[in-house]
Parts: C-alpha cells; structure tokens; sequence
C-alpha cells in the first residue's frame, strides 16, 4: 500500500514539473519554454486518474468502505492504477518531440504503481475472471458456440445399399 499511495504522491508532484520542454536563444538571451501535464486535456484527464487513484487509496487507509458493487477493494486499487499505466504510456509515446525528465520519472513511478497494486490485489486473493469453456459467437440469438460439433454416428452394417442414379 506504501508504494501504491508513496507513488501516486509523488506522481501528483511530478506532474507539476516541465514533462515538455524546449530552449533556444532569442536575440536578447536564452529562452525556455515548457509545458506541465496539467497543459492539455488529455493530461487533465490522466492528472484526474491519479487524483481518484490517491483518493482511494487514501479511504482504503483510513478503511473507509465504499458499495463498489461486485468489485473488490483491490480490483478497484490495481484497475485504476493499470489505467494510470495504459495513460502514462499513452501519453508518453505521444509527446515524444521534447521530452524532459519529469515526464520519464512520470513513466516510471506509474509502472511502480501499476506492478504494486496488482502485487497487493494478488496478496489479497484478487483473481482474474477466467474465460467461460464454451464461448458464443452467434449474434442475439444466435445460439452459435465455438465447441465443436459431435461426431457422426458409426456406419452400421443394416444400412440399405446407396442407389446408383448414373443409369438415367
């Protein structure tokens, strides 16, 4: 819980920093200009992920008990913190042109993040839900399934000849 809780702290830290940056010289001196993860929507979006995450972590702490349904505590705990990695990833791959070290520590600390919370989910008893054996894949109503079909019956010898319909 310490790594889960320390990391999404001092992700919220992080994400103040310059993750886009770039210098260059002006004719009256050097310039810097930079952009934080809060810059654009989809920061906003992956900054509010990291909140609700330190949010729930923080009431798991304090052992708040909130209806989530047919979730677990710890489903809930390792989903936000895989959507905390799939965004950061996303987000990373995609400001790609002036990439700046906060924005690589932003990476880091959510696959911490994410390898923590299901570390935590499995110690807990979380599992996977397994695939069903027998899958469908007709439509509404279709009824199809992908198990395959019976075999046929074996010949038996009480069987009438087949007829020869080449001599008409």
């Amino acid at each position: 819980m310490q790594i889960v809780l320390g990391g999404a702290v001092l992700y919220v830290v992080f994400s103040f920093f310059d993750w886009q940056q770039v210098s260059g010289n002006a004719g009256f001196g050097s310039i810097t200009i930079g952009f934080n993860l809060w810059h654009s929507f989809w920061g906003i979006l992956v900054g509010l992920v990291v909140v609700a995450l330190l949010a729930w972590e923080i009431m798991r702490l304090l052992d708040v008990k909130i209806n989530t349904g047919s979730l677990s505590a710890g489903q809930v705990s390792a989903g936000l913190a895989l959507l905390l990695l799939l965004m950061t990833v996303i987000t990373f791959l995609d400001w790609s042109d002036f990439r700046n070290w906060p924005e690589w520590i932003g990476l880091i600390l959510s696959l911490a993040i994410a390898g923590a919370a299901f570390m935590r989910a499995k110690a807990e008893g979380v599992t996977m839900p397994e695939m069903p054996k027998n899958i469908s894949v007709g439509g509404t109503g279709g009824g199809g399934s992908m198990s395959a079909p019976p075999p046929p019956p074996p010949a038996s010898d009480n069987a009438p000849p087949a007829s020869d319909s080449s001599d008409a």
